[in-house]
């Protein structure tokens, strides 16, 4: 999706002790937390670590400026951060932080707003509802209510619903009765209104006028009660009720369904009805948008449309109200079984105008929607990334946390890297000019970045993967570090996974085509044959010259090539394979020359060929703890016929999306990207320094 950088500040260190009155403001300069004074360094046998960044699960907007999220850290001991912005974004302040779960954020206008928070794990004891009336200057506790409540939604100052689901508190009950709580003094008094024999839904109006959803979940080991979900409306604060429609045929329910109910200046106008245990590989059985054109009274599923040519079907869906009408839509599908885009957005201007396809997010899905205009929404992503777009999806601002690699990375210097794809967006392309203190997305690219090389600071090439395109592999060029970019033309190969691109100063470039592999998902490997494409006119025209001579061997994943020149072209690299005894090994290779495989003892994970008898090969070893692994990294500089070994103890983030990233630039420089933090060494790995 095509996607901007924006803003991003998180905590620095002495928040950790900071009181629900406390307030703290950032620039959007600063990124997780504050740098130290003299840079950290680390030696072999050192630990590589990154500062842990917020991941966000919940939102309110009430207004196109001001708002807040609701997120959690991510180390230690669960703590949940309300976080603010009167900007639209550019600047946040961290309002409060506790201890427990984040669950559910409400705000009904710039001063007002509430939030939902469980009691750390192994305790027992109810939600805390917390509130703010001054924008978040002071927040307090106003009620705690029972801990089957999971969610919370206020209309106006005095008038709130919540959902009470009995399985929440009680993980040994086979039925789930569902209760509808109502507050009309701000959330310090509660009064259950509707109850059910399943988990039951609702929204209202700032009038006072209810809607509710009863769900009939199915029995264990019994058919579906029909109908499936009963709708029902009242006028005076949920003391009488008027049924309404119904709908039946939705398949069969658990007792984890749920129901999102959004209303017009006609009534209730939408349902989003999906169950978690409906799904599998290929989608989920529950997972649709109803809609109403008489106030709820008869209902029909809504036809969303999916240009995409694959069996999968929904794996999530979010909806999200404009006030004063029209609606926006989230749709998941499953990146375990399906072809990118994951994330499916559709948006219904108003009643003369269908709905409309966005452009989709490749490889996150949206976890949570607030639509405030027709134009303007904010979204998190199911990596709690929050972003925002204002001109009605079709480009999307990320805004926490910031923006850091989490593809491949490309070293051009020193100082200098460009690097592919960032938590939010696939298409991403980031440049640091700083040594890695900070990152910038200078450009987007349709699709899925898997390939870079930079040749100079300025020039380089790009190739991305689109799985619903007559021509899936795209080929781009720039000339001026990444802020903008040319076609080049398509990329042989079909659908085929492809290793490279390569490319050298004067226009020679080496790709191969791996049968078996996952196109959009890099060094993913495959099986033979591997085919070898040439090309002398950065990329214009291919030619293919061959297979990879492999023998009994398949590709297991990374490969690296370097342009060793003469008049035809010749290159040579390094390709991990996987030996007819099952042992994956790293295979030094000239093209039109056989393979030889290299030392034994060599880790097959990653491999870079920089030219000159200069190689890498490093990979991670972990015992029992997967936020904790050592990096075991050999430097080469005379084709193998000896090796440098550096190793060190790295702490993954716990949100991290992606392992450690390294890359060279020479024999020496390289560049080690881990989280948010960003490290370099000029002595090939022996030593490295943090950004």
């Amino acid at each position: 999706m095509p996607r901007r950088f924006g803003f991003m500040l998180a905590a620095a260190g002495g928040a950790c002790a900071l009181l629900a009155a406390a307030s703290f403001s950032a620039t959007a300069a600063q990124a997780g937390a504050r740098p130290p004074a003299t840079p950290a360094a680390a030696s072999a046998g050192a630990t590589i670590s990154a500062s842990p960044a917020p991941s966000f699960t919940a939102l309110a907007f009430p207004t196109p400026s001001a708002g807040w999220v609701l997120g959690s850290t991510t180390a230690g001991a669960a703590r949940t951060q309300i976080w603010h912005t009167g900007t639209a974004g550019s600047t946040w302040h961290l309002q409060w932080q506790g201890a427990g779960s984040p669950l559910a954020i409400s705000a009904t206008d710039p001063a007002h707003a509430w939030a939902l928070i469980a009691c750390p794990a192994h305790q027992a004891c109810g939600r805390e509802l917390l509130a703010t009336a001054d924008s978040g200057q002071r927040w307090r506790v106003v009620a705690t209510l029972p801990d089957a409540v999971n969610q919370v939604q206020f209309y106006s100052p005095s008038l709130g619903i919540a959902t009470s689901d009995s399985c929440l508190a009680d993980l040994a009950l086979t039925h789930c009765p569902g209760q509808l709580l109502v507050s009309r003094d701000g959330g310090t008094h509660w009064t259950s209104v509707l109850s059910g024999t399943g988990p039951v839904f609702a929204t209202a109006t700032a009038t006072g006028q209810l809607w509710a959803a009863q769900t009939y979940p199915a029995p264990a080991g019994k058919s579906q009660p029909e109908p499936s979900v009963k709708f029902l409306t009242s006028t005076d604060g949920g003391r009488h009720w008027r049924g309404l429609g119904s709908v039946s045929d939705l398949g069969l329910l658990s007792p984890a369904v749920r129901v999102t109910l959004a209303t017009t200046s006609a009534g209730l106008a939408w349902a989003a009805v999906f169950d978690p245990l409906s799904c599998a590989m290929q989608g989920c059985g529950v997972a649709n948008l109803l809609s109403s054109g008489n106030g709820g009274r008869t209902w029909g599923t809504v036809d969303l449309g999916d240009d995409y040519p694959d069996q999968c079907g929904n794996d999530g869906i979010v909806l999200s109200a404009v006030p004063g009408g029209g609606a926006w839509v989230a749709v998941g599908r499953n990146g375990g079984a399906c072809a990118p885009p994951l994330g499916l957005l559709y948006r219904y201007p108003g009643p003369v105008t269908p709905w409309q396809e966005l452009p989709p997010w490749q490889l996150t899905q949206v976890s949570a929607l607030a639509a405030v205009t027709g134009r303007e929404a904010f979204a998190i992503s199911d990596q709690g990334v929050l972003s925002v777009t204002f001109d009605s999806g079709a480009e999307w601002t990320q805004l926490l946390p910031a923006a850091a690699p989490s593809g491949q990375v490309d070293a051009v210097t020193g100082t200098t890297a460009l690097a592919a794809q960032d938590p939010a967006d696939a298409g991403t392309i980031l440049r640091s000019d700083n040594g890695g203190r900070s990152w910038s997305q200078v450009f987007e690219l349709p699709g899925v970045v898997t390939q870079l090389d930079f040749w100079s600071a300025r020039d380089g090439i790009a190739a991305t993967y689109q799985p619903d395109s007559a021509s899936p592999w795209q080929l781009f060029e720039s000339s001026d570090g990444g802020s903008s970019w040319t076609p080049n033309g398509s990329l042989p190969g079909g659908n085929a996974a492809i290793d490279g691109p390569w490319m050298s100063a004067n226009g020679h470039g080496l790709l191969l085509t791996v049968a078996g592999g996952v196109p959009w998902a890099a060094d993913s490997g495959g099986i033979p044959p591997v085919r070898i494409w040439t090309t002398s006119d950065y990329g214009l025209t291919w030619h293919q010259d061959g297979e990879l001579p492999l023998g009994h061997d398949t590709g297991a994943g990374p490969a690296s090539f370097a342009y060793t020149g003469g008049p035809s072209g010749a290159w040579a690299g390094w390709i991990v394979v996987t030996t007819a005894s099952y042992a994956q090994r790293v295979a030094a290779v000239t093209i039109g020359g056989p393979l030889k495989l290299l030392s034994s003892s060599l880790p097959a994970d990653n491999v870079q060929v920089l030219g000159g008898g200069v190689g890498f090969a490093w990979g991670l070893q972990y015992a029992g703890n997967p936020s904790v692994a050592v990096l075991s990294l050999y430097r080469t500089t005379n084709n193998g016929r000896s090796w440098q070994h550096s190793s060190f103890r790295i702490e993954i983030p716990p949100n991290s999306v992606t392992g450690p990233l390294l890359d060279f630039s020479t024999a020496s420089h390289g560049w080690l990207v881990l989280g948010n933090a960003t490290w370099r060494t000029v002595d090939g790995g022996r030593t490295w320094t943090r950004g």
